[in-house]
């Protein structure tokens, strides 16, 4: 599903977009560095995610993340579901300096399926996964 053109794409480009959805639908987006591709259909990332993508993950694990070049815009869209979430890290207040307000906040390993891989574009397109 994921081959190597799309592998060294999101390797060279190295962050994304996620889209999340709440149980009645409302959508949160979020962006992410520390993205690879382990096997070739499952994307991880580990990366500080906000707690509305959590919650939402709590309540529905479907997910769309993107990963664009950005000069062109043009790249991949993944449509999938989060299997498994770990904390990582977690910033306490140790370093007040360095940490944004509202603590703690923690690093989350997200480890999706890929169930479809599209182009993404803003140019005309189908929409139809790749082979």
């Amino acid at each position: 599903m994921i081959n190597e053109e799309i592998r060294h794409f999101v390797d060279r480009v190295g962050h994304a977009f996620v889209a999340t959805a709440d149980a009645e639908g409302n959508p949160h987006l979020a962006a992410g560095r520390g993205i690879s591709i382990m096997e070739p259909d499952r994307l991880v990332f580990e990366s500080w995610f906000c707690q509305t993508s959590l919650k939402n993950l709590d309540e529905n694990a479907s997910v769309a993340v993107v990963i664009a070049d950005p000069v062109t815009g043009n790249g991949f869209q993944f449509l999938g579901r989060v299997e498994k979430t770990v904390d990582t890290a977690v910033l306490n207040g140790y370093a007040p300096e360095l940490e944004p307000t509202g603590l703690p906040q923690v690093q989350w390993r997200l480890e999706i399926r890929v169930e479809k891989v599209m182009v993404f574009t803003a140019d005309a397109h189908s929409d139809r996964p790749l082979g």
